[in-house]
């Protein structure tokens, strides 16, 4: 009797929450095709010449290939996610074509994503060390080792990727911290 009421049970919690699951939202951002912002003066001024001063690469191009990459996801445990308390980043890596480099960017778990396949821009990229958060979140049970992580060419802010139609504008800025730097 006692196991036959179990399974009945077991069996009524898997219909009610089985459906309920598909009401829990995973923390994936809202892809939402956006063209390039295009700077104010304020920041044409300010902040564009010094995100490209600081840059490790510009490419002028359009993305062929927009993909997730899971490697360096920060992912949330259930709890949080029931909570939408996530505040990890979901990674995206793109191919920028003709020169055929591949970009990482990070975007929060809730907000939304404004890249997609065929955006043409002029892309400001920064090397930066990106933690393969999955594979440590699965060596801490086990070992003590440091987290591994990679150095990746990426996209930072939403500045990094102006419109194709000022190529010429960060090539005059790039020119003129050339001359600078020789001047020095």
């Amino acid at each position: 009797m006692r196991h036959t009421f179990r399974v009945i049970f077991q069996r009524l919690l898997a219909i009610i929450l089985f459906p309920l699951a598909g009401c829990i939202q995973s923390p994936t951002p809202k892809l939402t095709p956006r063209p390039p912002k295009e700077p104010t003066p304020i920041e044409w001024q300010k902040v564009v010449p010094e995100r490209i001063a600081h840059a490790d690469g510009i490419l002028v191009g359009t993305i062929h290939k927009l993909e997730a990459d899971w490697t360096y996801d920060d992912p949330c445990g259930l709890v949080a996610v029931i909570m939408k308390r996530c505040d990890g980043t979901v990674t995206y890596r793109m191919r920028i074509d003709p020169e055929g480099t591949w970009l990482w960017t990070f975007t929060p778990g809730y907000g939304e994503f404004g890249l997609f396949d065929g955006e043409q821009g002029v892309f400001i990229w920064r090397k930066v060390w990106a933690f393969r958060y999955k594979q440590c979140k699965e060596q801490q049970g086990m070992t003590s080792a440091t987290c591994p992580g990679d150095e990746l060419p990426a996209l930072i802010d939403d500045l990094d990727v102006l419109p194709i139609a000022d190529s010429a504008a960060v090539r005059e800025i790039q020119d003129t911290l050339s001359r600078k730097s020789r001047n020095k």
